[in-house]
């Protein structure tokens, strides 16, 4: 009987070991091609070759600035 209850919670402890974990929101990651330019910004440029926007590097981050 000991057996019995000791491999149920084991099971209980097992699944809840592989529970899902919160998917991240990369849904709106930018798109397009990224080029960095000498003073360090990076502009990104849509499919035909139209500039989109200028993103700067801030503590790890990308921020847009423009």
């Amino acid at each position: 009987m000991k057996n019995f209850i000791v491999i149920i919670v084991f099971l209980a402890f097992m699944s809840s070991a592989f529970a899902q974990l919160p998917a991240r929101k990369f849904d709106n990651m930018p798109k397009g091609t990224f080029k960095k330019t000498r003073t360090g910004k990076i502009i990104q440029y849509d499919s035909n070759g139209k500039k989109v926007g200028t993103y700067k590097l801030n503590n790890g981050r990308f921020t847009k600035t423009k």
